[in-house]
């Protein structure tokens, strides 16, 4: 799993060593947003068109590092949701290339279990050309709305659980047990968390 988070940058207090006079400290509560992209790797090897591949997303624990990791709360949550998401191949090397097409279905395999449905539509992928190469996907509404809804259940104190599945509809060459179709690829989500915390900024009015 990969992570990048960002927070939003609060301000410095640095006016009483520029001498600057008439500044007051005040208590505010601010938003910040954190940014999570989550990558889950897929490992085929497959002699067949027709395969699925699952993999499960501890959603909960992975929210739960991202808010340590920024000093912030579960209580402190405005609202979580998902932003985007991409694919990459990671590992091939075959000749002639491989064509694969299918689709990435998302569930909740948590209590309160919903789905499965699409989230992710993969048609005409060449692996050769996908290697090493991040590609921006359009996300489908039903599958967004179970990752939505998890996140929600997350904020109102659950540890939702998601299952990924890769199900791939065709393969062209067409693999055998003698040439196997073998890469790794990884999926990742992009979610944003919005949550309150309380600082000291500076008011240079003197006043509310």
């Amino acid at each position: 799993m990969k992570k990048i988070i960002a927070a939003a940058a609060l301000i410095i207090p640095v006016a009483l060593a520029l001498g600057l006079g008439g500044c007051l400290l005040e208590d505010r509560e601010v938003e910040v947003v954190l940014n999570d992209e989550h990558c889950e790797p897929f490992v085929e090897h497959h002699t067949s068109e027709n395969y699925t591949t699952p993999k499960d997303i501890v959603l909960g624990e992975d929210l739960d590092d991202l808010l340590a990791d920024n000093d912030v709360s579960r209580e402190n949550i405005v609202d979580a949701f998902l932003v985007s998401a991409f694919y990459e191949v990671t590992e091939f090397s075959h000749t002639p290339d491989w064509v694969i097409g299918g689709i990435i279905t998302v569930e909740r395999i948590d209590i309160g279990g919903a789905g499965p449905d699409t989230l992710i539509v993969y048609p005409e992928l060449s692996l050769d050309e996908k290697l090493g190469v991040k590609t921006q996907v359009v996300l489908h509404a039903d599958g967004v709305a179970i990752v939505n809804q998890a996140m929600d259940d997350y904020i109102a104190g659950s540890n939702p659980v998601l299952r990924l599945t890769v199900v791939n509809g065709y393969v062209t060459p067409s693999p055998t047990p003698g040439d196997p179709l073998d890469f790794t690829w990884e999926a990742c989500l992009n979610v944003q968390v919005i949550a309150t915390i309380d600082t000291e900024i500076f008011n240079f009015m003197g006043g509310s």
